[in-house]
């Protein structure tokens, strides 16, 4: 007996779809389109060295110095308190000044280099949802704006958080297009380094099942993507539900009407510039034809969801602050880039010359517009903190052996700003006893000193003393705790007063008996 024949119905089988475009390269000029992500990358990158050390290391930056300072019990045992959410940002930057020292430079360049990647991905992401132009204005676009200079030279983990999310999204539509296990298992890690460094940055999944449901045919892509998010769901969780007990560390976040102005003018260093966003986010919605209409409310997804839900979530977790949000920052640059590109193409009846034309008049405007706002980020008027580089350099100078430190923010607080500034400055050099301190900050399992109880126990026989002083009344020893502003009046005479920006320091020298 013969087999019976097989009838051919002319449509191939999805398994046979997928075994041809796994075995079909992708065609040369797009291969060769993937070059133009360099040139945002490359602009995002050099705009992140412009004036990399220009500005202090602030509060949150000195915080992440701190941490890399620790031992790993001191370490775990403060992780077990506080700022558990940004533990494996720390053992990031531990691993690079472990190798490269602890220099302002170093501390930043993760963030620089995660920067300039991002803008480069973003390009890869707009030319893979549109074409070659869009990613090209996106990428440039995102460079070009303030708030990412700004966090693209800051110690923290917000600029690695944006590149994880962007590298995510790039490694999704590249599994959907041509899924192989290595492509999904690729995105499933990056999913679990997006929740890692920032759990509230997992928010982009939604936008990544949109983009599934209505572009993607078929039901394997489908459970594929909810086998390899469920995967990193088991390895995100247990974090989630611990740092979530930490939420009262940020409980000073604040969701009323002038929070959300700020939230929105915050979000891009510039109100200006978002307001154009957001129009030509709009206009991209209105122009996306069928074909392009899951790839813009994907972006569209991408960009509103997670800030709505940090507003709606507030009262628990207390996440309504822009700098949370920066990884939504690159679907607001695709969804304006693409608005202008398809809008010209309607204008000019798709004559590509002029996209680029228009794109290379809008970016300079941009960049001219922006350039107060970039001179801002790169200045301690973005952090309203003393200048305190100076006044640390020259108290390096000045110390001598057997000298003490105290600290005074005018309002009887512990100072530990100005603490953890002069601890870093000061870190390769003699550095003064901090006299009204009974634990240090590392010892204690927090980010603050334990302060001292018995002032005149702890102060001892320390003949000078040094004061950094940051209140505003001319009166230095003016606003310290009441015992120990006495005990220093009663012991001590000020001999010299060195006054920087919006700090002084204020030598002591005791009486004589």
């Amino acid at each position: 007996m013969t087999a019976p024949a097989v009838q051919w119905t002319g449509r191939p089988t999805p398994a046979e779809v997928r075994a041809v475009a796994a075995a079909t390269p992708p065609a040369r000029p797009r291969a060769r389109g993937g070059w133009w992500a360099l040139l945002p990358a490359l602009a995002a990158t050099a705009l992140a060295w412009w004036g990399l050390e220009s500005r202090d290391l602030w509060n949150d930056e000195l915080v992440t110095w701190h941490a890399t300072s620790l031992s790993a019990g001191q370490f775990r045992m403060m992780i077990g308190n506080i700022d558990l959410v940004h533990a494996f940002y720390y053992l990031i930057i531990s691993t690079v000044t472990a190798v490269a020292g602890d220099s302002v430079t170093v501390l930043r360049l993760p963030s620089v280099l995660a920067i300039g990647a991002s803008a480069g991905l973003i390009g890869l992401i707009g030319r893979r949802l549109f074409d070659t132009p869009v990613g090209v204005l996106a990428g440039l676009l995102f460079a070009l704006l303030p708030a990412v200079s700004r966090y693209a030279q800051e110690a923290r983990s917000y600029a690695l958080v944006t590149l994880a999310a962007v590298a995510a999204t790039w490694l999704f539509l590249r599994a959907v297009e041509r899924p192989t296990r290595g492509r999904w298992w690729a995105y499933g890690v990056l999913l679990v380094m997006v929740g890692w460094l920032h759990f509230v940055a997992l928010l982009v999944v939604a936008a990544h099942l949109l983009y599934l449901w209505r572009a993607v045919p078929g039901e394997e892509p489908r459970w594929r993507w909810s086998a390899t998010v469920g995967i990193a769901g088991l390895f995100v969780l247990p974090l989630l539900l611990l740092g979530s007990r930490q939420s009262g560390q940020i409980s000073w976040v604040k969701n009323d009407g002038d929070a959300v102005l700020r939230f929105l003018e915050n979000l891009t260093g510039t109100t200006a510039a978002l307001a154009v966003a957001g129009l030509l986010a709009v206009l991209a919605v209105a122009v996306a034809g069928a074909p392009r209409r899951p790839a813009v409310l994907m972006l569209v997804v991408w960009a509103l969801l997670p800030p709505l839900v940090g507003y709606l979530t507030f009262a628990w977790l207390h996440l309504f602050l822009a700098r949370y949000f920066l990884f939504t920052v690159p679907a607001w640059t695709l969804l304006a880039a693409f608005g202008v590109c398809q809008s010209l193409r309607l204008l000019t009846r798709d004559r590509l010359p002029a996209v680029w034309l228009v794109g290379a008049l809008l970016l300079p405007a941009l960049a001219w517009q922006t350039l107060p706002a970039q001179e801002k980020v790169r200045s301690n008027e973005a952090d309203g903190q003393p200048h305190y580089l100076d006044a640390v350099r020259y108290l390096g100078q000045q110390v001598k052996p057997g000298d003490g430190v105290a600290f005074n923010d005018g309002f009887g607080g512990s100072s530990d700003v100005a603490r953890k500034a002069v601890n870093y400055g000061l870190r390769d050099q003699l550095q003064p006893r901090d006299v009204f301190v009974a634990v240090p900050a590392r010892e204690t399992g927090w980010l603050t000193a334990r302060e001292c109880k018995v002032p005149t126990v702890c102060l001892g026989d320390t003949k000078r003393l040094w004061l950094v002083e940051t209140g505003h009344l001319n009166d230095p020893l003016a606003g310290m705790p009441p015992a120990r502003e006495g005990l220093l009046r009663q012991k001590f005479l000020i001999k010299h007063v060195e006054r920087f920006d919006r700090v002084r320091v204020v030598l002591l020298e005791r009486k004589p008996a």
